[in-house]
C-alpha cells in the first residue's frame, strides 16, 4: 500500500504543479494588462515590471493552488482510468477511501501552505510591493505624476503639470511658489518643457512673475534653468499595508476593534474569505477525485466539462457573496462560506456514489 501511495504522490506531482502555474500565469497576465498603461506610456521598464509581478505571486498562489490542485487530481486520474491503473489498485485490494488517502494528505499540505502564505509571506510581499513601487517612482517620477494635475504636497511649490511624455519630458509646466507669509501672493513659474534630474524637476526656457500686496505684477524674468525638487513628495508616501488583502488573519482579528463600523466589516468579510479558501482545498480535492473515475472515455470529457463549471460556479459564487456582504445585505461568513458548504456537500455525495458504486 505505502509504494502505491507513493506511486500516487509522484504521479500527482506534475499535473498540480503544471495546473497551479497555468493558472496563476493566467493571474498575472490580468494584472499586467492593468500595468499597461504604466508600461507602454510612462515607459517603466520590463525589468521592474517583473520586480512588482513577482510580489503579487504569493496572493494569488492563495487563489490557484485549490484550483490548480483540483485540475491537476482530475488530469492525474483520468490516466488512471484511461490505462486501467485505477482498476488495477482496486484489484490488489485497495479501496476508493485507501486511494483517496494520498490525495487528502495533499490536500492538507496545500492548505497549510496557504495559511503560511497569507500569515507570512503576502504581508511581507505588500510591505515590499509598496517599497519598490516607490523605489521606482522616486527614480523615475514621471511614473508617479499625472497630466493636467496638481501636486500640492511639495514644501516649496505647487505644480501643474500639462503634459506628459513618454520619454518622460513634460511639457507646460506652472509653479506656483508657496510664500510663507500666506497673505502674500504666490511667485509663479513657467516652462514650456521640462527634464528630470536627481529627483527634481528641471524647467527649460522658464519664466518668473512675482505680485505685489494688490496682486498686480511686481517683477518679471526668465531662467535659462530653473530646478523644483521633488524629494519630499516621494519620501512621504506611506509604506504601511492599508488593503486588508494584504494583512494576515492574525493581525485582522487583533486590529479588528480598532477600526471603524465600515472597517470592521470589510475585516470580517476578509477573515471569512481567507479561511473559506484554506479549507476549499479537501472538497475540491475529492470532487475532483471521483469526478476522474468512469469507465468510459466519454465521460471523462463530460467530467471535465462539469469541473470547469464547478471552478467558476465556485468563484462567481464566492465574488457575489462578497458584495452582497459588503452591501449588508449577508452576514459575512454565511456570504463567504456557502460556496464552501455546497463544495462539501457536493464532494461528500459524489465520493458516497463512487463507494457504492465503485471504479
Amino acid at each position: 500500500m505505502k509504494i502505491i501511495n507513493k506511486y500516487i504522490l509522484d504521479e500527482l506531482k506534475g499535473p498540480i504543479i503544471l495546473a497551479v502555474f497555468v493558472f496563476t500565469f493566467i493571474f498575472l497576465l490580468d494584472i499586467v494588462v492593468t500595468m499597461m498603461e504604466h508600461i507602454i506610456v510612462k515607459g517603466i521598464s520590463v525589468f521592474d515590471v517583473l520586480r512588482l509581478l513577482s510580489f503579487y505571486i504569493p496572493p494569488i498562489l492563495t487563489q490557484t493552488i485549490p484550483i490548480g490542485m483540483f485540475l491537476g487530481i482530475m488530469i492525474c486520474f483520468t490516466k488512471f482510468s484511461r490505462n486501467s491503473e485505477s482498476v488495477a489498485m482496486v484489484s490488489t485490494g485497495m479501496s476508493i477511501r485507501a486511494i483517496l488517502k494520498p490525495i487528502l494528505a495533499i490536500a492538507i499540505g496545500a492548505a497549510i501552505f496557504i495559511v503560511f502564505l497569507q500569515e507570512s509571506i503576502i504581508p511581507r510581499s505588500f510591505i515590499k510591493l509598496k517599497y519598490v513601487g516607490t523605489k521606482i517612482a522616486y527614480e523615475n517620477p514621471v511614473f508617479q505624476l499625472k497630466e493636467k494635475t496638481f501636486i500640492d504636497n511639495l514644501d516649496q511649490y505647487s505644480i501643474y503639470v500639462d503634459k506628459v511624455e513618454s520619454d518622460g519630458k513634460a511639457k507646460n509646466i506652472i509653479a506656483f511658489e508657496k510664500p510663507q507669509d500666506k497673505t502674500k501672493f504666490p511667485m509663479v513659474l513657467t516652462g514650456e518643457e521640462a527634464f528630470w534630474k536627481d529627483n527634481s524637476i528641471v524647467l527649460k526656457q522658464s519664466q518668473f512673475i512675482s505680485f505685489d500686496e494688490n496682486g498686480k505684477k511686481n517683477l518679471t524674468g526668465t531662467f535659462d534653468e530653473k530646478r523644483v525638487v521633488l524629494t519630499p513628495y516621494f519620501e512621504n508616501l506611506n509604506l504601511k499595508i492599508k488593503d486588508v488583502e494584504a494583512l494576515s488573519i492574525t493581525d485582522l482579528i487583533k486590529n479588528i476593534r480598532k477600526v471603524d463600523a465600515e472597517e470592521a466589516l470589510r475585516y470580517k468579510i476578509e477573515i471569512f474569505r481567507k479561511l473559506a479558501l484554506i479549507f476549499s482545498t479537501v472538497p475540491l480535492a475529492v470532487i475532483g477525485f471521483c469526478l476522474s473515475l468512469g469507465h468510459h472515455r466519454i465521460s471523462k470529457k463530460y467530467s471535465f466539462v462539469l469541473a470547469m463549471i464547478i471552478i467558476f460556479a465556485y468563484i462567481i459564487f464566492l465574488n457575489i457573496g462578497i458584495v452582497m456582504a459588503s452591501a449588508g445585505k449577508l452576514h459575512p461568513f454565511i456570504a463567504t462560506w456557502t460556496p464552501n458548504v455546497l463544495l462539501y456537500f457536493l464532494g461528500y455525495k459524489l465520493y458516497r456514489a463512487k463507494e457504492v458504486r465503485g471504479i
